[in-house]
């Protein structure tokens, strides 16, 4: 009897995806990260191959998701490290990052600026963006200051 191989979840942070891989192995499921390599030499193709996949047996989706769910508290010398994560206010997602907008790219002064002189506009809005909902968002949206 062969067990089919399915996509757990896709990442575009590779690092996310070996410690959500360890987290996995610690717990007995056998899993395997696929385009790892891919991303790590070329970082565009990123998009194009739809990120970095955790790959499951799929009799074990339903443990992986409860593993997934369950929230570990990590400590550094006794004392519990302050949650920090940034979570995305639409969908709650945590695969964000902060960087250029892509909503939004630049404001309309130095676009035209730029249109002018001919050149790629020199400043851009920076926000954070998901990569779950592809939504644009500012720190302050999801009540962190």
């Amino acid at each position: 009897m062969e067990d089919k191989i399915v996509t757990l979840e896709s990442y575009y942070d590779p690092m996310l995806a070996e410690i959500i891989r360890a987290r996995l192995e610690a717990n007995g499921i056998s899993c395997y990260i696929a385009d790892s390599m891919t991303i790590g030499i070329n970082p565009i193709y990123n998009n194009a191959v739809g990120g970095v996949k955790i790959k499951v047996f799929e009799h074990d989706i339903e443990k992986c998701r409860e593993i997934l769910a369950q929230q570990e508290e990590l400590e550094l010398d006794d004392e519990p490290v302050a949650e920090t994560a940034v979570t995305c206010p639409y969908c709650g997602s945590a695969n964000v990052r902060y960087g250029p907008a892509t909503e939004v790219k630049a404001d309309w002064l130095v676009t035209a600026l730029s249109a002018l002189i001919a050149v790629y506009p020199f400043y851009a809005n920076k926000s954070w963006h998901c990569f779950n909902c592809q939504k644009d968002f500012e720190k302050n949206e999801f009540g962190k200051s």
